[in-house]
């Protein structure tokens, strides 16, 4: 577990490969369909997710689930997070929030019996509509992993989400994502956190098996955040 801060800058690759496919408006995005295999997830040409991801996103739901309690997630994409926090026992509610309709729809045959339970909600829409809905201080635990929109958004698209992820959780939550750096944190990531009132800012740096054709991320490893609202 580390607090080191990377200064490199995103890798050029990848920011290329979202731009040689281009981005549409948020109507168009949810116009189009998700088209899902055993592997992968693509929305309007582009990778949303691959099955490769699996270990970092267990290791995401295992920070997020850490207080137990109530825990959000804001994106569900292939459901592969949603499986390990749900399988946790410590987890008493799980909400997620997906934007688009065709991933809602997985959402809602995947969480059926959970939401029968009771112990599992769906919103849909994007985080920025839903969670202003949502009583401050209402959750233990959240983790944020949502596709970047636009070219501003490329690996930096948590940030924004910084602020209200301070306001939604609890004293003592733990708050983690997809987080899009290596090695360490740059100076503007720490600079958000920082900003939107967070403290106890960590890291694991977990080692991935990426592909060699996988077109969104080009490292063997990602830092794992590990921030808890003091």
């Amino acid at each position: 577990m580390k607090t080191d801060v990377n200064d490199s800058p995103a890798m050029p690759a990848t920011v290329r490969t979202r731009l040689d496919i281009g981005f549409g408006t948020r109507e168009q995005w949810c116009l189009a369909p998700a088209t899902f295999t055993d592997e992968t997830l693509k929305i309007a040409g582009h990778p949303v997710m691959e099955r490769w991801e699996g270990s970092y996103m267990g290791r995401l739901a295992g920070i997020a689930s850490a207080a137990g309690g109530s825990v959000l997630e804001v994106g569900f994409g292939m459901g592969i997070s949603a499986t390990a926090l749900l399988a946790d026992e410590r987890v008493k509610s799980y909400t997620v929030i997906e934007c688009h309709p065709g991933v809602a729809t997985r959402a809602l045959a995947m969480l059926d019996a959970e939401m029968a339970r009771m112990r599992a909600r769906l919103m849909v829409g994007f985080w920025e509509e839903v969670t202003p809905l949502l009583a401050a201080a209402s959750f233990d635990g959240i983790l944020f992993d949502t596709y970047p929109l636009t070219e501003a958004d490329i690996h930096q698209n948590h940030f924004a989400f910084f602020p209200e992820a301070f306001r939604l959780l609890r004293s003592g939550g733990f708050l983690t994502y997809y987080s899009d750096e290596a090695t360490g944190f740059s100076r503007e990531h720490l600079d958000r956190l920082w900003g939107a009132g967070f403290t106890d800012v960590k890291f694991d740096v977990c080692e991935l098996d990426t592909p060699a054709d996988c077109e969104y991320w080009m490292s063997d490893t990602m830092i794992a955040p590990i921030v808890r609202k003091p």
